[in-house]
């Protein structure tokens, strides 16, 4: 037998798609973990923006900033907040005012903040993984 190596894997959390993040990256973990440290450091603009646009009641504002802040999801594999801000979109698009909206909104900002979190700990262990050549 020879002494051939695998290649190293990055085992991500169970909500995020793998096959999503390795269609958009293959196995580079150190531009993911960039990637993830990008999308961090814009993440509480992006959130406080939909926080206040709901705390004004625009909902055209509350629309823009959930349509700003979809893509994050979709660049660090969770697909399934980023079809939840989709439909959130969509709820806004055809809510006649914030009331109709509200529940779901509460919903919505609770799954920003899980995700966050999850872009977080994996950044994290990003660091750590690529921090270690073996």
């Amino acid at each position: 037998m020879g002494s051939e190596t695998l290649p190293k894997q990055f085992i991500f959390n169970e909500k995020m798609d793998k096959e999503a993040l390795y269609s958009l990256y293959t196995d580079d973990f150190a531009y993911i973990e960039e990637i993830f440290a990008t999308i961090l450091q814009h993440f509480d603009a992006d959130f406080s923006t939909v926080q206040l646009a709901f705390e004004n009641k625009s909902m055209e504002d509350l629309k823009r900033a959930i349509h700003k802040i979809k893509p994050t999801f979709g660049y660090t594999g969770l697909l399934e907040a980023q079809s939840m801000c989709k439909n959130f979109e969509d709820q806004c698009a055809g809510a006649a005012s914030i009331t109709d909206i509200t529940e779901a909104y509460i919903h919505i900002k609770n799954e920003l903040l899980e995700a966050k979190d999850i872009i977080q700990n994996e950044h994290i262990r990003l660091k750590a993984f690529n921090a270690n050549p073996l």
